[in-house]
């Protein structure tokens, strides 16, 4: 006989299916990868990156890394026997020890990858810095790390000059030294890398990864991408965003080789030099932050002169993409997936990728890589929330970092007892287990009760015709408490006015969304990512004598 579901029994079956298809359980309040999990490393003997990476290669002259300006080519049997020599003249003729931090400051260079895995080969610790950075910025992290030795470019070298007892070592002299080694050192499961974050929250603070959280990104890098494209062929990648930034590292020097595939490094960003590289190297996937990707959009014409047929993905991270651009790309390269995935230095790298998910636009950054769950609990009452419901991303798996050097209570904070990392940022996993980011908690404008995200509210506004950058963010307000305020950059020749912005937005957002204050800015400050750093914003040599306009309550 049959009999018809109430409608609590229909809205608990839909929760079900939904649950099954977004891996989420009920009884947990966990979503775990779609993926299969990856298998357990060996105990014995303890691996480490260069020894899980390199011995498995063929040695074999397939280039592993191409100067895309000289075309100088690092094949992957040199890469192998480089980073050998590299660490056994670490060893034995600079006196490097197991757990020594060693600093490697340089711009984008072929010798990046192996001079890191010979550092790791060792039993050192590898660390980097952005080669941008001012001295000053230098001197506070190495005062925090205290590296033992520091190889370095020559024109970087007069700003590093003692910062430690032991002058700099140049690279190009240090590799005339090498010693000749074929064997490679394997090192227990220990601390690989010390890499910074950003610091666009606050003070940057030194993150701890494992050889073994590193292998585990390589792993998964290398199962979901593949080891050969649609056509058979080994993919070539383009590699533009900084290898000393944990992004550029996990992908090219941990994915891509785990892949055997080629990656093509440029020195230093330039929209022409990509186009040029991608045409004359064959690329076939390029991760890219922001700004490469809205560059790419505003001079499509210049794109136009060259032969893209190759670029066959563009993976944008780093930073929120805004809408406008995420379509207009598509529009501008419909023959090219443009695809967003999700990281963090304390995650060792990307934890979502959108491989496998359909259509040439992913608005999602993805879904989880293997053996990684996921929470998404709730700001105010900590309570694990389903599908489709915003609340904190919370992380837990093998690419979790160790820690934070020395700082045993921001550790605490960011890992609870359970082992969840807390990201920080306010995210929602829908129906199908893909992963969407709303905006950074830190940063969300606490409106009289309501709560407004930055990101969204920049996203209308770069689609007014006279807005070249935009940020927002919170501003005091007695009444309110915080207030959205807008900082502009005006597109040249663009004569508009402030009020006319605060026009533009009142019928695109709720009453409480909408722009309360607007200040004209000559720039936007941004990380090296494309991350608005917003607490610039609010700084007193940023904001002093703009003008500025406020909107009724």
């Amino acid at each position: 006989m049959h009999t018809e579901l109430s409608a609590a029994e229909k809205t608990r079956a839909t929760m079900e299916a939904e649950s099954i298809q977004s891996n989420f359980s009920s009884s947990t309040g966990i979503y775990t990868s779609p993926f299969p999990s990856l298998p357990l490393l060996p105990s014995s003997p303890p691996p480490s990156l260069p020894s899980f990476l390199l011995p498995s290669l063929p040695l074999s002259s397939h280039p592993a890394f191409i100067d895309s300006a000289t075309s100088q080519t690092l094949t992957y049997s040199s890469l192998t026997s480089l980073t050998a020599s590299i660490s056994h003249t670490l060893t034995h003729s600079y006196s490097i020890r197991p757990n020594d931090i060693i600093l490697l400051i340089s711009p984008n260079s072929i010798l990046f990858p192996p001079l890191s895995l010979a550092v790791m080969s060792s039993g050192a610790i590898l660390s980097t810095a952005n080669h941008l950075l001012t001295r000053r910025e230098l001197i506070s992290q190495v005062q925090d790390s205290r590296p033992s030795l520091i190889l370095t470019t020559q024109s970087l070298y007069p700003k590093l000059l003692g910062l430690i007892p032991r002058p700099p070592v140049l690279i190009d002299h240090f590799l005339q030294t090498l010693t000749p080694s074929q064997t490679l050192t394997t090192t227990p499961n220990h601390a690989a890398a010390l890499m910074y974050s950003s610091g666009t929250t606050g003070r940057s603070k030194g993150v701890i990864c494992t050889h073994g959280n590193l292998i585990h990104v390589a792993s998964a890098l290398r199962r979901i991408w593949g080891t050969r494209n649609e056509s058979g062929k080994k993919d070539v990648y383009l590699c533009v965003i900084p290898l000393f930034h944990m992004f550029g590292f996990s992908v090219f020097v941990c994915g891509a080789v785990a892949a055997g595939a080629t990656v093509v490094v440029m020195e230093r960003y330039s929209l022409e030099g990509v186009l040029e590289a991608v045409e004359k190297w064959g690329v076939t996937r390029m991760p890219a932050v922001p700004p490469m990707v809205v560059q790419m959009v505003k001079k499509r014409e210049m794109a136009k002169k060259y032969d893209l047929r190759s670029l066959k993905e563009v993976i944008c991270s780093g930073a929120p993409l805004a809408k406008e651009f995420r379509e207009s790309f598509v529009d501008c390269y419909p023959a090219v997936v443009l695809s967003q995935c999700y990281g963090l230095t304390e995650t060792s790298g990307p934890i979502t990728l959108c491989d496998g998910v359909e259509g040439n636009l992913h608005h999602s950054i993805g879904r989880l890589i293997p053996s990684i769950e996921a929470k998404i609990i709730d700001v105010c009452t900590g309570e694990s929330l389903p599908p489709n419901k915003n609340g904190e991303l919370c992380v837990r798996g093998p690419p979790i970092m160790q820690g934070y050097l020395n700082n045993p209570e921001a550790t605490s904070l960011a890992i609870d007892e359970q082992g969840w990392l807390h990201t920080g940022d306010l995210c929602y996993i829908d129906n199908k287990g893909l992963v969407y980011v709303v905006d950074r908690i830190k940063e969300l404008i606490k409106y009289k009760a309501y709560q407004v995200a930055p990101v969204e509210l920049e996203e209308i506004l770069s689609t007014h015709p006279g807005v070249e950058d935009v940020a927002v963010t919170s501003f005091p307000d007695e009444e309110a408490g915080e207030i959205p305020m807008a900082c502009v950059v005006r597109k040249a020749g663009f004569e508009m006015q402030k009020d006319e912005l605060v026009a533009f937005m009142e019928d695109k957002v709720a009453p409480y969304k909408r722009i309360r204050k607007v200040m004209f800015v000559e720039f936007i400050p941004r990380s090296p990512s494309g991350k608005i750093i917003r607490r610039h914003l609010k700084d007193s040599d940023f904001v002093l004598q703009r003008p500025e306009i406020s909107a009724r309550l």
